[in-house]
Order: C-alpha cells, then structure tokens, then sequence
C-alpha cells in the first residue's frame, strides 16, 4: 500500500512515514502494557474467586487452561521477518509505548 500525502506534504514523505510508524509502534506498546495489566488483574481475581469458593466457568481447571495455552503457542510461527529501518521505528515506538504506557 503506498501512502497518498497532499502536495505540501509530498516533499517530506519519507520523514512523516517514519513518523507514522513511531507512532503507530507506540500506540500499540500502549494498548499492550494496559491489556496485560488487564489480564494479570483478571487472573488474580479469578484465583480470588476460586478461593471463595465462586466458580464462573465450571469445568475447567488449571492444568486445563496450562495445556490449551502451550498448545496454542507452539503453533504460532511468524515466518521470515525482514527487518527493516521502518520495523525498527515501529519497535522502538512499541518500546517506548511498554516502558512509559
């Protein structure tokens, strides 16, 4: 997909692209760091609830949930990765979106 920029923007292209990745990395390193905040808070509340004694979903233990984790995660395969300057921004941004998120 190439980016269409408006004619005052078209001689800077390159330098609002990287800009855009950065961004965009940061963005996502945001929303990561509040989703696993999120997850770890709604684990401890479900270890909350199994020592009160409340169940939300019956039939499932942990060693169950253990097990469709290692399966899922040993079949995920991302390929070959060609690294590029603009995913090394994207990283970068996703870093910093982590750390200070």
């Amino acid at each position: 997909m190439v980016l269409s920029y408006p004619p005052f923007l078209t001689p800077y292209a390159a330098e609002v692209t990287i800009i855009l990745v950065f961004i965009d990395g940061l963005l996502f390193g945001l929303a990561l760091k509040k989703a696993f905040v999120s997850v770890v808070l709604i684990m401890v509340a479900l270890v909350i609830a199994y020592f009160l004694g409340l169940t939300f979903v019956p039939n499932i233990s942990l060693g169950t949930i253990v097990q469709q984790v290692m399966a899922y995660s040993s079949s995920v395969h991302f390929g070959t990765l060609i690294v590029s300057f603009t995913i090394v921004v994207f990283f970068i941004g996703l870093g910093l979106g982590l750390w200070k998120g």
